[in-house]
């Protein structure tokens, strides 16, 4: 069972988007528990006080004087690790949504379809997915979304991580390039593998990542990587 909390204050909606999500589970052979609020501070209660309590987080994106992408991004940046479906009125947000991270961003009137999509992303967000590195002396095993970019220096393979700590390997970034999934991780220099999680804004010669860390672009990349990246805004948007 899947514990989703759906935050909007049109309480007409909340009950609209409750019915079609237990119809959308129950379709996948799936059930859920669903709590709905009005406004973000009871969600704020909520979750400080049971954050176990919620898997799949439905937020609007207005709320009265509060804003669920601050919402989200506050939680985002305590560690959460809750997948977050954003709805609004309006495509206005979407940029500003993509530093949350959300799993979706639907338009209201919410489709069936886009409302299925999105929560099934949401679900697979919640299975740990992680990559194993095998090395002559040890393996080690990260998550993927822990990754935030990759380089080799000397022969060395440093495998930076979203907490700041560098794992060092001797391995072969090509090696590397092979066991990581291709639809979240692009190759944007020959010493530079980068996660599209962690990527804040690209320009012709550089990478910004999420946390302002700048990582080059090559001249012959940059038009793979820009496609890329839309691909994958295209899938969570």
């Amino acid at each position: 069972m899947y514990h989703i909390v759906i935050c909007d204050d049109e309480p007409i909606f909340l009950t609209q988007i409750s019915e079609m999500i237990i119809d959308i589970l129950a379709s996948m052979g799936e059930s859920c528990e669903i709590r709905k609020y009005t406004s973000i501070s009871e969600l704020k209660n909520t979750l400080q006080n049971t954050p176990k309590s919620c898997d799949i987080l439905i937020l609007d994106i207005m709320l009265g004087e509060n804003n669920g992408i601050s919402f989200a991004e506050c939680l985002h940046d305590t560690g959460k690790q809750i997948p977050v479906i954003f709805i609004s009125s309006s495509k206005e947000f979407v940029f500003d949504a993509y530093s949350a991270e959300p799993v979706g961003y639907i338009l209201k009137p919410v489709s069936r379809q886009k409302l299925a999509e999105a929560l099934t992303r949401a679900i697979r967000h919640l299975i740990p997915k992680s990559i194993i590195i095998d090395t002559p002396s040890r393996t080690v095993s990260f998550h993927i979304k822990d990754i935030t970019y990759i380089e080799i220096i000397n022969k060395e393979l440093q495998i930076h991580l979203q907490d700041g700590t560098v794992t060092k390997i001797y391995k072969s970034l090509s090696a590397v390039r092979e066991i990581l999934p291709k639809d979240i991780f692009v190759q944007c220099h020959r010493c530079y593998i980068v996660s599209l999680y962690a990527v804040r804004s690209i320009r012709r010669f550089e990478i910004t990542l999420n946390n302002q860390e700048i990582i080059p672009v090559s001249k012959y990349s940059y038009r793979d990587v820009q496609e890329q990246l839309q691909q994958y805004a295209a899938k969570w948007f």
